[in-house]
């Protein structure tokens, strides 16, 4: 991957740091180098995520949440590259392994409650309802996601009532926030960042996971993110959602 950089990232290559190739997702490849992060996606399936996670790291630059700083970004015929600093800690699932899990539920609420309370980018902002938007791309979905045509029409026919909409990150898995000694420090994957319902990043951050929080840890992190349980119907709602995501 790094002996393919484009020209536009010839700079990158004046680096001496060593190069990590940490565990891969399925959208792009990544590679640690030194104090930078670079991706590169050519599945056009998931060229879109990249390109949507520098224009979110663009709108987010100033928000002073704890997000990466975009250091460069090439869209290529074949493929799109980014580039952005790379913060400091582990996965806030590796950490629950070896830290006080009471305390980093409690501080991941507190990180989510930032974020929803952070205003909105204009560059973020969208006409249509953020509900709507992600029905239309969950059908675009199917082709690929675990979920079925008429899981989404289930879906469609049961929303639960709608709240305001809050800036969101959208991809809420573990693996995207970020602990070092101890504290959550940041949080990472930008590319579903939104003007959103808050409620999806709640139910994301509570599914039920094997590397998850557990149910006794819900209570900190509902004491950190300042907010009410959400009801059985609802957390399953959000969560049938992500099925085709």
């Amino acid at each position: 991957m790094i002996d393919e950089l484009p020209r536009e990232l010839a700079w990158l290559g004046d680096r001496s740091a060593p190069i990590e190739r940490p565990p891969q997702g399925m959208t792009s490849e990544v590679v640690f180098w030194g104090d930078v992060v670079v991706k590169r996606c050519r599945d056009p399936r998931y060229t879109k995520w990249l390109r949507g996670e520098a224009n979110k790291l663009r709108a987010l630059a100033r928000s002073g949440l704890p997000i990466p700083e975009l250091r460069g970004f090439v869209d290529g015929s074949d493929d799109v590259w980014l580039v952005m600093t790379r913060l400091p800690g582990i996965p806030f699932d590796q950490a629950l392994q070896v830290g006080d899990r009471t305390q980093l539920a409690r501080e991941l609420g507190a990180l989510l409650r930032r974020i929803h309370r952070t205003p909105v980018p204009s560059l973020m902002r969208y006409g249509a309802p953020w509900r709507d938007r992600m029905m239309i791309a969950a059908a675009g979905n199917l082709a690929w996601c675990d979920g079925t045509a008429e899981q989404l029409a289930e879906l469609a026919a049961t929303r639960p009532a709608p709240v305001p909409e809050r800036l969101i990150h959208g991809d809420l898995g573990l693996d995207n926030v970020l602990v070092h000694d101890g504290q959550v420090t940041g949080i990472v994957d930008w590319p579903l960042g939104d003007s959103g319902d808050p409620r999806f990043d709640v139910a994301l951050a509570l599914m039920e996971r094997d590397d998850g929080l557990r149910a006794s840890e819900h209570a900190p992190f509902l004491a950190g993110y300042g907010g009410e349980p959400l009801d059985v119907a609802t957390r399953a709602w959000f969560e049938r959602l992500w099925d085709f995501f």
